[in-house]
């Protein structure tokens, strides 16, 4: 009996101890997914206040960071590559960052190789053919403080300066840098500071053949 007694008391010790280290991981925890949580809360509404789509003329709206309206654009309906969106622009992309600058858009068959276009007018201003953190990359400027990123690619065929327009191929879709497989990260920037190329851009890309 004294040892069935003993054999209980551990046992309890022991659920009670997992508890008490269940509840301090917990704790511990909790700060780090509430940064994250307001982080991602933190960028849409800094993206919101520099994008922003009027609802009467359907133009986009472009404000600089004193939230003075600086120029007007139109929509655009072409997405830089066909596939599917794997992560959305704000979200979690632990470990890689606190929150996603730009969206990911997949090639749905995982292969390499599929062109690479810009969503709107503009003018090469980097191009990146050696292979880093972001992989092979192409921005394009297109004034007025905006500039589309393309990371991962497989080979970036613009170059520096080149005029570029919807449709123009700037790039391969590939899976260098920091990638888990065939994708495009696009990502847009006004004033430096990350926006959601879904302000940009009507619906979402083409899910391609």
């Amino acid at each position: 009996m004294k040892k069935l007694a003993a054999f209980r008391l551990a046992v309890s010790f022991k659920n009670e101890l997992l508890i008490v280290f269940g509840t301090l991981a917990f704790i511990t925890l909790l700060p780090m997914i509430a940064v994250v949580v307001i982080a991602n809360a933190g960028v849409s509404a800094i993206s919101n206040a520099l994008v922003s789509v009027n609802p009467t003329t359907q133009l986009v709206e472009i404000h600089n960071p004193t939230g003075l309206i600086v120029t007007h654009l139109s929509l655009s309906s072409t997405w830089p590559v066909q596939g599917i969106v794997t992560l959305e622009f704000g979200v979690s992309d632990f470990p890689y960052q606190v929150n996603h600058t730009g969206i990911d858009i997949a090639d749905p068959h995982g292969a390499i190789g599929r062109p690479v276009t810009t969503f709107s007018e503009g003018t090469v201003s980097k191009v990146m053919n050696v292979n880093n953190q972001y992989g092979r990359y192409v921005f394009v400027d297109h004034g007025n403080h905006i500039v589309s990123q393309y990371w991962h690619l497989s080979k970036a065929v613009a170059i520096v300066g080149q005029k570029v327009k919807p449709g123009d191929v700037i790039g391969l879709e590939g899976s260098t840098g920091l990638s888990t497989g065939p994708h495009v990260h696009f990502e847009i920037q006004v004033y430096c500071i990350s926006v959601n190329p879904h302000s940009f851009i009507i619906g979402n890309p083409p899910l391609g053949y």
